[in-house]
């Protein structure tokens, strides 16, 4: 593709994912007072017009009644002045509120039921759970629900009877791309049919039958079923609860008998394989969890055993606790120059230990997801891509997060110089809060971020294609990054 082409194709992506960015408004039928709002059917200058009547008219009757006789007349006539003030509040609050849910990629406004309540801001990296509910009292039709739950423990509900099938859509779809973290996310993708069936859409479905295929839909995302919560595993350590899911693999957080917190990574082989190609691919798992497990860097996760149990892999992990790099950067849009320059010096660093082991450490799955900042705003690596390396070779598939997958990995040859165009990947998104592009090379200026010439090669140079115009290793990245900073500022090597 020629420059003119490249340019034209990624002016083309950064529109894309501007419109994917962009707000929107969905339209939401369970704030207080819609079905007198919907029966008036007034637009928005219609209500505004009639606001400033009614405000005007209200006011001229009062000037007149205290320069009029009637100021000597009964109190009564004062009580119904006031009381028909108090009504046209009422209507003016009940006229007021549009009926519509707010989302963007950092929060969402849900209208509520109160009558004078206030509807408060919600930060997508402040939730971690989504579930489906029926809130429905017994002998009552059903009112299912999505509530999102916060990290302080606050819940937010939206009510499927507020929204059409297009507006269900766009918000699961918007929660899909701005807020991949949340757990229980899975619960969402057959969740059209609840909204058939509480519409009378679905008369030959039962309540039983609805909830069982939305059993079925999840446990699906995983060709396996998952540890329920309370399972015992090694007998001295109990599910906690699930963090992720996803083909053949689990995440869980565990606790032992003393209360200590890890996290468990279950990776499980498919049944039709045969057993010769399963004899390998555990081998080939103990071998790089063994390597892992005498992995000694302050800043990568502890691996402190694995073990094999009812035929799934394991992996015992320590609990780092924090947001991860997805979490935090999705709370504002994007993060300072600085701070991304300080990050991608912390990764530099971690892959430098990685790559200068013997044999060296390639970690394949440097992504946001697997970067846990910490409160002392220092990163820290929770998980490796050796799980998804012994399902990848055992099962033929790629697995794997693309948008960090630098070419020759997702051809199956990963190296050092793979991490190498992940760090890039990740420095860019930790500048604008969205994945790059697959295997492409990011020049991160072209695409309109307001940031120094020297970073932008730098991104750049990670992101190249061919392996021989990248870095050729992490220590050549860490290099840059501390000599290419002045007290002055930055300058392009």
């Amino acid at each position: 593709m020629n420059t003119q082409g490249q340019k034209h194709s990624l002016q083309q992506t950064y529109r894309d994912a501007e419109a994917r960015n962009k707000a929107q408004t969905i339209r939401y039928r369970r704030a207080y007072g819609h079905a007198f709002r919907q029966r008036l059917n007034l637009s928005k200058k219609a209500k505004a017009n009639g606001f400033v009547a009614a405000a005007l008219i209200y006011y001229l009757i009062g000037i007149s009644m205290t320069h009029s006789y009637v100021v000597s007349a009964p109190t009564f006539f004062w009580c119904g002045y006031l009381i028909a003030g108090g009504l046209l509040c009422c209507i003016a609050t009940l006229l007021a509120p549009e009926d519509l849910l707010y989302v963007d990629r950092l929060s969402l406004i849900v209208p509520g039921r109160n009558f004078m309540g206030f509807t408060p801001k919600v930060l997508w990296g402040k939730i971690e759970d989504i579930n489906l509910l029926d809130l429905a009292q017994p002998g009552d039709a059903s009112d299912f629900v999505m509530q999102l739950k916060q990290v302080s423990g606050e819940t937010t509900n939206i009510h499927l009877s507020g929204l059409d099938p297009e507006g269900l859509k766009a918000i699961v779809d918007h929660m899909r791309t701005h807020a991949p973290h949340l757990r229980g996310l899975s619960q969402l993708n057959d969740i059209d049919r609840f909204l058939d069936y509480q519409s009378g859409n679905l008369p030959q479905l039962s309540y039983t039958q609805l909830w069982e295929s939305a059993n079925q839909v999840t446990f699906g995302l995983t060709s396996f079923t998952p540890l329920a919560p309370l399972a015992k595993i090694q007998e001295q350590y109990s599910v906690v609860r699930q963090i992720a899911a996803g083909g053949f693999s689990a995440i869980y957080l565990i606790k032992n008998e003393e209360g200590e917190e890890f996290v468990l990574k279950e990776s499980v082989l498919p049944s039709t394989l045969d057993e010769a190609t399963k004899a390998k691919a555990t081998e080939q798992f103990q071998r790089e969890a063994t390597i892992l497990s005498r992995l000694q860097h302050p800043q990568i996760t502890t691996v402190y055993d694995h073990f094999v149990e009812n035929g799934r892999n394991y992996l015992r992990l320590d609990f780092i606790k924090g947001l991860n790099m997805r979490q935090y950067v999705s709370q504002q849009s994007g993060q300072p120059e600085d701070t991304c320059i300080q990050w991608a010096t912390q990764l530099a660093g971690i892959l430098k230990y990685l790559h200068g082991l013997t044999p060296p450490v390639v970690h394949r799955d440097l992504s946001p997801d697997n970067i846990v900042v910490r409160g002392d705003g220092q990163l820290v690596l929770v998980d490796f891509g050796a799980a998804n390396e012994f399902i990848g070779q055992a099962t033929g598939t790629l697995v794997g997060k693309h948008a960090y997958m630098a070419p020759e990995q997702i051809r199956g040859n990963a190296q050092p110089v793979s991490d190498v165009y992940a760090l890039g990947a990740c420095v860019y998104f930790s500048l604008t809060g969205h994945d790059p592009e697959p295997i492409a090379t990011i020049t991160a200026k072209t695409q309109g971020l307001s940031i120094s010439d020297w970073l932008d090669a730098f991104i750049t140079r990670c992101t190249q294609l061919e392996i021989d115009e990248r870095f050729a290793t992490s220590e050549e990245c860490l290099i840059y990054l501390t000599s290419s900073r002045t007290s002055g500022g930055h300058k392009t090597t």
